[in-house]
């Protein structure tokens, strides 16, 4: 069951185009960027329904590369 968990956020940093990352590294080391990803993906893969998101300037803290 663990593994099955690791595993399974490990493919979620990879769908998200954080592969880099790595399973040691403490949240409060994220960049802006990395973490409003993170938060704005596990949102959107939450399945909730009936919600609107209205994403304004959703750039605005990501690296240069990833605009």
């Amino acid at each position: 069951q663990i593994l099955k968990e690791i595993i399974s956020r490990l493919t979620f940093l990879n769908n998200v185009g954080l592969e880099y990352l790595t399973p040691n590294r403490a949240s409060g080391t994220l960049s802006g960027g990395e973490a409003q990803r993170i938060r704005l993906a596990t949102r959107i893969g939450s399945r909730l329904t009936g919600v609107l998101y209205v994403l304004d300037e959703p750039s605005i803290g990501l690296h240069q590369r990833d605009n």
